[in-house]
This record gives structure tokens, sequence and C-alpha cells, in this order.
């Protein structure tokens, strides 16, 4: 008994650690977007990678400029400091429009006239879920304001 009591008297206590890195406070900011379509598997793919953590995103499309679909982008991983974060959205295709199901499935076919005809809206938000924090459009140029009533947004996706 009295060798268990002496090794209490040796090991010091344990101290927390101090080597962790603060949270992350900066702004959050589109770093990369993938996006693609397999015909053989049936869907559309959109993924996004964040400076900071999101309050989620919302991908829209179009092909004619009278017809749109918007998705939201669910978090698919995040740094625990809020450094970063990965969103993504996969919809099955469905060939008849009435079918499409808001972040779940889309109209739009996965062929090349497609691809060439999509124009891209994307958005993320603030991690508060208020405000939009960053947005890209790409393909057609569309104005989506007079299309969707969404705010303004100039950033091409390079």
């Amino acid at each position: 008994m009295l060798i268990l009591l002496s090794g209490c008297l040796f090991y010091p206590d344990p101290v927390a650690s101090t080597d962790s890195a603060p949270f992350y406070e900066g702004e959050t900011l589109i770093q990369d977007v993938a996006w693609g379509c397999s015909a053989e598997k049936g869907t559309w793919t959109v993924e996004v990678s964040t400076q900071g953590w999101t309050g989620g995103g919302l991908i829209s499309m179009s092909d004619d400029g009278y017809r749109f679909e918007s998705h939201q982008l669910l978090t698919l991983r995040a740094a625990p400091d809020g450094t970063w974060e990965e969103l993504r959205v996969v919809l099955d295709i469905e060939a008849d429009p009435a079918m499409a199901v808001p972040g779940k499935s889309t109209a739009y076919l996965c062929n090349a006239e497609t691809r060439a005809a999509l124009a891209w809206r994307l958005a993320i938000y603030n991690p508060s879920g208020e405000g939009r924090a960053d947005c890209r459009v790409w393909g057609e140029e569309l104005d989506w304001n007079a299309l969707a009533g969404y705010s303004p947004c100039d950033l091409w996706l390079e």
C-alpha cells in the first residue's frame, strides 16, 4: 500500500495543453468549386471548399433564364478550429422537370448540350446563417437578380 501512495508523491498532476490554436474568426470565403455530372450514375455533384465555417450554401442553375433550380449545399466535413469547411450536394437526374425535388434531384440532364447551356450561381452564408458571405457565378451569363430575385453577384468563378 505504501508503494501505491508513494507513486502519487512523485508524479505531478497533469497540466492542460496550451498548444491548441485559437478558433478561426476571419472571413468566410469560397476557396474551390468542383462540379460535374455522371450519365452512368445519373447524378450531378457540386462540391465547395471554403475558408472558415459557413452557414450552408445554395447552388442555383438554369439553362434558359426562365426555369431555374436551387439546391442547398450541406456540410460534408469541417475543421474543428473553424478554418475550413467542405460542402456538397449530389442530385439524382430526373427526366421529367415536374419530378425534380430541391436538394435531392434535378431535371438537368447530363449531356454536352446541357452542360454548355447552364448558368450557375453559388452563394455561401455566414456561420450564423444570416447574410451572404461570398458568391460566384459561372457558365452562361444570366441576370440572377431579375430571374429569381437574388442579390447581385458579379464574382466570376476562375
